[in-house]
């Protein structure tokens, strides 16, 4: 009994020993190990800006309660670190590089150092050392140099997120062996990373069979497996290369990894026909191949078998056919993009049927017929409708409430008018409307004010007939941009503002959200009030095309810092430019045409460093133009300032401006001589063509939206071809050099031969002298060439007939000489009047026989010889009289006396004779 009971106090003794030891061992793990401690303060203290986002690692002891922080339950070793954006946007780029303590953290499998955009820190190799890692995220990291091969060594990793992990400028990728031995990875984005040296871009065999997802966005690829040989793609589920260089044909073997659930082969240069095996991805929910431009042909009707598709962009391609054979059976779909293709035919009614639908885009195409709410009635989840620019009537019952609330509706072009539909009066969500080019008549409703002071953010009613009042402008308004340009809106811009301001200062009432307002092309009168100084947010402001009056308020510079640009073109504004405009750093494009602007361009001016467009043209601005222009403004594209009071050289650092494509300083007052380095500008000498492509761009809620999301048209004129031109700066540009009208003297320098790419070279009308350089002949995109009423001489150059795309010649009114060129495009070139007022000149177009006035010209020259040697012994003749007659003179004194007193003896007859005459006349008087 007493051993029973001895026993059981030893038994309990030694329970509660080691309940207490094991008290004490679960409070020593609830702590986190301190060698990972110090490893993390290590680590963090060469992370500029980490601080600030971390402070509860000041706070804290215990390292697994630190934000980024995740330890494992029982043995408090850090498995878990998250620090994704940690370094604070201002001390961005400012870390120097990634400590290596974190090695000591020796069960870590989870890391994500993503967008901290470290900038020019040398990619952390020691990562490739972390062989329990399983998700590794270095997303907009930015380092420098290349992928380790020591990456091998990740033989557990799952999850890989290199996605601008690398600065695009600053890697070099010249393999994928660093992901040989990852045969565990399921996850690979390597988006952004410059793979051009690749030969293929296939993946070793190890890692394809266990990938789920493969993204390479943007690697600047260009081989493309046409065969399936080398590709295992067993159970890949998401395939994304959009943005690559392929030039390939669309890939057959894509259509036989049916695990497919999401693919995008968007902006990757592919084309031809979508194969008809593309039905056979059953397992698709989201297909992109957008913006291939050449992928054409008609949609496969194997499409139809896509039962599970819910997202479909086929946008900027050629494709063709009409939509009614299968768009109807894919009511899975959300949204659906198919702008800017080539298709046909009718909407069906029948896509009423696809109940699902949020999104549709039919934009760009050839689509005719009517829509009317039979179409859109069960579409009860639509929130963004886009049909602009095709040949469809739309049509509304004006009684029809629709079934949805939109959020972007564009029906650019639908023939809606001559009413704004009614049933819009009753969404409340539109964030975008866009009814431009409708015949919009009439004034405005009052309800669409009330509109956008709710939702609408975005209003566009361009190119109507809206006429009216200019509206008054909501202090409550949410809009952001506002287009109102070509109508008959009548009014002054101080209605449209609505504030009282003295004269001489800018109160300070509600600042506007707007940063796009266009009243272009209306009848506005007055002049710009400064109340708009307190639209700060403004970054595209036109006024164009008005009557306005008056001068440029002093505070738009000073205010409207933002501004990138500002178009007061053709109205009557005048005065000088003020000098705050050297505030707006911003600014991109200025268009002051035709208005009636003076004085010197403000020094400021060269502080807008950004400005690619300048047009100036048809005011009074005078003065030497500085040299600062070339200087300064090296981003410039055009140059426009002709038809000015400008005055002395044209300053040679203008040719230091290497992005110039368009340089007009026509009809000025300019003297000396073109300046020497005219083949200097780049631009000008390449043959590639700058192109304006339409965007399309994610709104607010993720979804695509077409156009721009700022509007940057400027109109342009060109004198090219004998006759002004017209250009909207966003289209293709006409390189164009026209320095005609001046007091230019001196010769066309050879090396203008260099420009290449020039399409028009207009000299007229300046004193140019010399013969036309033969490096003319080598401008071989010149179109149109003006040389007219100057002072040129000598041969035309017959490497004009180089020249096959001219179609425009004047050399009228020079001195210039011999037969015409002709052959190749100088053939279609017969008018005569390019050449008249050169008499020299022979040969067809011209009657003149070359060969005859080469006779003529022959027989003038032996005429002009024989008269020489007859001119040649008279005058020898004389002289020799002369002097021997002057010499016996001389030498004879008896000769010289009686040769004198004969002369004295002559004049005095003479005089006798006259006294005698008019006493004559006296007497009959």
């Amino acid at each position: 009994m007493f051993m029973s009971k001895s026993g059981n106090m030893k038994a309990s003794l030694l329970l509660l020993m080691l309940l207490f030891i094991l008290g004490c061992l679960t409070t020593t793990a609830s702590s986190c190990l301190a060698v990972e401690r110090d490893a993390l303060f290590a680590f963090r203290a060469g992370m500029n800006g980490m601080r600030q986002s971390t402070p509860s690692w000041e706070e804290e002891e215990d390292c697994c309660k630190w934000e980024g922080v995740v330890c494992h339950p029982t043995t408090r070793h850090v498995v878990k670190l998250k620090l994704s954006e940690r370094i604070q946007q201002d001390h961005r780029g400012q870390v120097h590089e990634i400590n290596s303590s974190l090695l000591a953290l020796t069960e870590l499998k989870h890391l994500d150092l993503s967008y901290n955009y470290f900038y020019n820190v040398p990619f952390p190799k020691f990562i490739g050392y972390f062989k329990k890692l399983k998700y590794l995220n270095l997303s907009s990291s930015f380092f420098t140099g290349s992928i380790p091969l020591a990456f091998r060594n990740l033989t557990k990793l799952r999850y890989l997120d290199l996605d601008g992990a690398l600065d695009y400028e600053q890697q070099h990728i010249d393999n994928l062996d660093w992901l040989t031995n990852l045969s565990s990875l399921k996850h690979l984005d390597i988006s952004g990373l410059r793979l051009t040296n690749l030969a293929e871009w296939i993946l070793p065999s190890s890692v394809q069979g266990s990938l789920n997802a493969l993204i390479m966005r943007d690697c600047n690829l260009s081989a493309f497996p046409v065969s399936s040989s080398n590709v295992n793609f067993t159970s890949l589920e998401i395939l994304d290369i959009y943005g690559n260089n392929f030039n390939s044909r669309f890939p057959q073997w894509v259509c036989n990894v049916s695990s497919l659930e999401h693919l995008n082969l968007g902006f990757s240069g592919f084309y031809g026909t979508i194969p008809e095996a593309i039905g056979g991805l059953t397992s698709l929910t989201y297909l992109d191949l957008s913006n291939n431009f050449n992928v054409e042909g008609t949609i496969p009707r194997t499409i139809t078998h896509l039962q599970r598709l819910e997202l479909l962009s086929l946008q900027g391609n050629r494709l063709s056919g009409s939509l009614a054979s299968w768009i109807v059976h894919l009511t899975s779909l959300t949204l659906a993009d198919l702008c800017d293709n080539t298709l046909n035919g009718s909407i069906p009614t029948g896509i009423g049927k696809l109940s699902n639908l949020t999104s549709l885009y039919l934009c760009g195409n050839k689509l005719q017929g009517s829509v009317s709410e039979v179409h859109l009635a069960n579409l009860t989840r639509l929130e963004d409708l886009d049909l602009s620019y095709n040949n469809l009537k739309v049509s509304f019952d004006p009684n029809w409430v629709a079934p949805f609330q939109l959020a972007t509706v564009q029906l650019m072009r639908c023939g809606i008018g001559p009413q704004i539909p009614r049933w819009l009066q009753l969404q409340t969500r539109i964030e975008t409307l866009d009814l431009s080019d409708n015949q919009i008549a009439g004034t405005l409703p009052s309800w669409l004010w009330n509109l956008s002071s709710s939702t609408l953010q975005f209003l566009y009613l361009s190119s109507n007939q809206i006429k009216g009042k200019l509206p008054t402008f909501s202090e409550v308004s949410r809009l952001q941009e506002l287009r109102l340009d070509s109508n008959g809106l009548e009014g002054q811009l101080d209605d449209f503002f609505s504030y009282n301001y003295s004269s001489t200062q800018v109160e300070s009432p509600t600042q506007s959200d707007v940063v796009l307002l266009s009243l272009a092309n209306n009848i506005l009168e007055g002049g710009i009030p400064l109340s708009i100084c307190n639209w700060t947010r403004l970054v595209f402001l036109h006024f164009s095309n008005n009557s306005l009056t008056g001068e440029i308020p002093y505070c738009l510079g000073e205010s409207l810092q933002e501004l990138m640009t500002l178009n007061l073109a053709c109205n009557h504004l005048f005065g000088e430019i003020p000098t705050t405009i050297g505030f707006m750093r911003q600014l991109s494009r200025l268009a002051l045409n035709n208005n009636g602007f003076s004085g010197q361009l403000p020094s400021s001016l060269q502080n807008c460093t950004n400005l690619f467009y300048l047009d100036l043209a048809y005011n009074a601005f005078a003065g030497s133009l500085p040299a600062w222009m070339g200087e300064s403004l090296q981003r410039l594209q055009v140059l426009h300032l002709g038809f000015n009071n400008f005055s002395g050289n044209i300053p040679e650092q203008l040719t230091q401006l290497e992005e110039l494509e368009i340089l007009n300083l026509s009809n000025n007052s300019f003297s000396g001589s073109l300046p020497f380095g005219m083949g200097n500008f780049t631009a000008m000498a390449s043959t590639s063509q700058s192109w304006y492509q339409p965007t399309v761009f994610l709104n607010k809620r993720g979804h695509y939206v077409h156009g721009t999301p700022y509007s940057h048209y400027v109109d342009l004129v060109i004198s090219t071809k004998g006759q002004n031109l017209h250009y909207p700066y966003d289209s293709e540009l006409t390189k164009s050099l026209d320095f005609s009208g001046n007091s230019l003297i001196g010769e066309i320098p050879p090396g203008i031969g260099r420009l290449k790419g020039l399409q028009n070279l207009n000299l007229a009308r300046n004193h140019l002298s010399g013969s036309i350089p033969e490096e003319i002949g080598e401008m071989e995109s010149l179109e149109s060439l003006d040389l007219s009423v100057n002072e040129l001489s000598g041969n035309i150059p017959n490497s004009l007939a180089n020249l096959n795309f001219l179609a425009y010649l004047n050399l009228s009114y020079n001195n210039l000489v011999g037969k015409i060129p002709s052959g190749h495009q100088l053939q279609t070139l017969n008018d005569t009047s390019r050449y008249m007022g050169n008499p020299g000149l022979c040969g067809p177009p011209l009657s003149n026989d070359c060969s005859v006035a080469e006779s003529v010209h022959e027989v003038h020259k032996m005429k002009d010889f024989e008269w020489i040697w007859l001119f040649i012994p008279m005058i020898v003749g004389f002289v020799m009289g002369f002097w021997t007659f002057c010499g016996l003179l001389f030498f004879k004194t008896e000769w010289r006396y009686a040769y004198f007193r004969g002369i004295d003896s002559c004049y005095d007859r003479i005089l006798l004779q006259l006294h005698l005459c008019l006493a004559r006349l006296s007497r009959q008087d």
